[in-house]
């Protein structure tokens, strides 16, 4: 018996094939992961947020640092997870992480969290405020003033 389908519609229905599973597993990681439809829009806002924005590729993470030093945003190339290092934010949708709770799951200077069990317009306004805050600096702290040095006279030992 001799296949009527020529080589070119073989390889048309091979791609729709590939296309069609590569939608299934997109939808089924939505299902799974919390927060990873919005990941398109958060990497557009990060994109509009403008210059001033570095953005790094690291392992499993897109970091985006600003003008502040010390102060980061890294946002979870599957989605769901967002973490703000080095400075946090008061809202409904931000979950603060402690000193020793960073410490024990080995996150760094991670002090907040955006939590995708809010709404998607929470979780957006969130991170718009996050993305302007990287440009804020940290207030220095203050450093103690040094008492100046008071000199001894130690009686010289004569050879």
């Amino acid at each position: 018996m001799e296949n009527d389908m020529n080589d070119t519609d073989k390889a048309a229905l091979l791609a729709a094939a590939g296309k069609k599973a590569e939608a299934q597993k997109k939808e089924k990681q939505e299902r799974t992961v919390k927060g990873s439809h919005l990941l398109g829009k958060l990497e557009a806002l990060a994109a509009d947020a403008g210059l001033a924005l570095k953005r790094d590729e690291t392992n499993g993470f897109l970091k985006l640092t600003g003008a502040a030093k010390g102060k980061r945003v890294l946002i979870g190339k599957k989605g769901g997870r967002v973490d703000l290092s080095g400075f946090t934010i008061e809202a409904d949708a931000v979950r603060q992480v402690s000193e020793k709770e960073a410490r024990d799951k080995h996150l760094g200077k991670v002090r907040a969290q955006i939590d995708f069990n809010k709404s998607d317009d929470d979780v957006l306004a969130v991170f718009g405020q996050a993305l302007a805050e990287l440009n804020v600096a940290l207030p220095e702290p203050e450093k103690k003033a040094k008492e100046p040095k008071v000199e001894t006279e130690e009686p010289k030992a004569e050879a």
